[in-house]
């Protein structure tokens, strides 16, 4: 019972140092990791180079995983791109089996451990926010390699207290069953990781043969596939289909191994003799990374038909607006901000063909209706994905925190301006005077530009014309008003229909600056400045 409680706790060391590790390399990394997948991720072998080396470098091809499904939800990345990503995540995940049995065996890991894990607290504890992170890492580093050291203690002593010669043997029950027990290894463990660890430890130590450890790793890689599995129920049709590509992949290239599992050993101890490497665990790392190469090979001159196969098995469903948001990212700040933008793109994009179509007389009074009531369900979608969003830990950048402040405003201003345009009274009266006609054709003329710049995805162009519009209009209005007012007053016009006029005038003004302040907020800066106007000086 001892032997098995050092082993559980070894284990339970190194994910938490794993999970650490990530936690802090994420974080370091940042709008980076955006910026890197959206810059390599051009073709096909890009895309897998990328994949595989974000993986080496976070150290979880679950977290890369993760943040591709949030990088094709928001638009940053193709489907097509991100079955590469998917596929070289596969082969990236594999330097957690090399960082183990090179240097992890070789050295007293306690040794290297301890300090590691005091610096890193340190680091994490009295840094004023920008080594956090780099702390966080450290420490991470530190426990991965004390939770490896209590492993092998514990690994010595399970070849003596179980008889694992049992499940040694060629038959097809041996092989399933030592592939069921490599994905449930993954599966409790919640980490492919830790069971390719475990496994490359017990091997060190002797509890297994290789030939054993060949067939786990093999059903520790399939294993993964389950996460992927839990993170696509309810989730986005994107993130559905990232999930579908990851499983068939890793499914394909179990059976691939499996089937050719007496050719690929034979040839990973061929490379090794030619190497000189004597340490099998370090041979068990060789095999991981070949069959998965080997997977990489077979499927990428067939990615066309691949893509096709997925996407007929995932057929697109749900609501159109909100198809970029993706609950599962909203952590990761760069892209859950970047989807609610485009979001927001298609939100505004609709309201302002729904505008035109009605004013032009092409469709009806209802249609604008209908298409704002949409507008107000996807709006309260969205603000629960904004919630999820935090925006307070020290690495995030100034840029990114305006961003999200800038997307709330959006938000509000989205809010305003479908609840001016539902005021459908105000729609019906404004024919009955010709400064108000010039006013509504101005109003017209900025929607249909709107609905250009946003099909062209040219809306920066837009703000400054915007803006003047607002202003030119906002002015007009406060003349007009004058005008009317005194015009009433010397009993030349009716005062119900000078009020009419009055909140007809004070409606296209409304409109007009919500359509502003919406446009300014979704335009994407260098640097923004987050001011917006007192609404008491605007409309409301």
């Amino acid at each position: 019972m001892g032997t098995i409680s050092v082993v559980i706790g070894g284990v339970g060391l190194f994910l938490l140092g794993m999970t650490l590790m990530t936690d802090g390399l994420k974080a370091l990394a940042g709008d980076a990791l955006k910026q890197l997948l959206s810059k390599f991720t051009g073709g096909t072998f890009s895309s897998v180079l990328s994949g595989a080396t974000i993986t080496a470098l976070i150290q979880s091809s679950s977290a890369t995983t993760f943040m591709t499904i949030g990088f094709v939800s928001a638009g940053l990345l193709t489907f097509t791109q991100s079955v590469g990503v998917i596929i070289g995540a596969n082969v990236g995940s594999t330097s957690t089996g090399w960082l183990v049995s090179v240097i992890g065996f070789k050295v007293n890991m306690a040794t290297l451990a301890l300090p590691l894990v005091g610096v890193g607290v340190f680091l994490k504890l009295f840094s004023k926010g920008k080594l956090a992170p780099h702390g966080m890492a450290l420490a991470g580093f530190g426990l991965l390699f004390l939770g490896i050291d209590i492993l092998q203690q514990g690994m010595s002593g399970i070849g003596d207290m179980f008889d694992l010669g049992a499940l040694s043997g060629d038959t097809f029950l041996h092989l399933v069953l030592l592939i069921v027990i490599g994905i449930a290894m993954t599966v409790i463990m919640q980490s492919s990781s830790a069971a390719v660890v475990t496994t490359l430890t017990a091997l060190y130590a002797g509890a297994i043969t290789f030939d054993q450890a060949a067939v786990l790793v093999i059903g520790q890689n399939v294993g993964t596939t389950v996460k992927a599995i839990i993170a696509a129920i309810g989730s986005s049709t994107p993130a559905k289909r990232t999930a579908v590509a990851h499983i068939l992949f890793n499914i394909l290239t179990g059976l691939v191994a499996l089937i050719s599992l007496h050719l690929l050993i034979s040839v990973v101890f061929y490379i090794s003799d030619l190497l000189h490497i004597t340490d099998k665990s370090v041979s068990l790392a060789i095999f991981h990374t070949l069959f998965n190469i080997i997977g990489v090979l077979l499927i990428v001159p067939f990615m066309p038909l691949f893509i096709k196969l997925v996407i007929r098995m995932v057929p697109e469903k749900g609501d159109h607006l909100t198809k970029h948001l993706d609950h599962s990212v909203a952590t990761v700040g760069p892209v859950a901000i970047e989807a609610v933008r485009r979001t927001l793109f298609k939100i505004l994009s609709l309201i302002a063909v729904s505008f035109v179509s009605v004013i032009k007389g092409q469709k009806p009074l209802a249609y604008l209706k209908k298409s704002l009531d949409d507008v107000e369900n996807a709006l309260i979608e969205i603000r629960g994905f904004l919630s999820k969003i935090h925006s307070e830990s020290p690495s995030i950048s100034n840029r990114e925190y305006n961003q999200h402040v800038s997307m709330i405003h959006a938000v509000d201003h989205i809010h305003r301006l479908t609840r001016a345009l539902k005021e459908t009274e105000s729609l019906e009266k404004l024919k009955s005077d010709i400064r108000i006609t010039n006013l509504l054709m101005k109003l017209l003329n900025v929607f249909e530009q709107v609905c250009e710049c946003i099909e062209k995805d040219q809306l920066i162009k837009l703000v400054a014309e915007v803006e003047q519009n607002s202003i030119e209009i906002a002015s007009i209005r406060k003349e007009d008003r004058e005008t009317i007012i005194k015009t009433t007053a010397k009993s030349q016009l009716n005062v119900n229909e000078a009020i009419e006029k009055v909140h007809s005038i004070h409606w296209i003004d409304r409109v007009a600056y919500h359509l502003w302040r919406t446009v300014y907020h979704l335009d994407e800066k260098e640097t923004l400045e987050i001011t917006d106007y007192d609404l008491e000086n605007g409309p409301e």
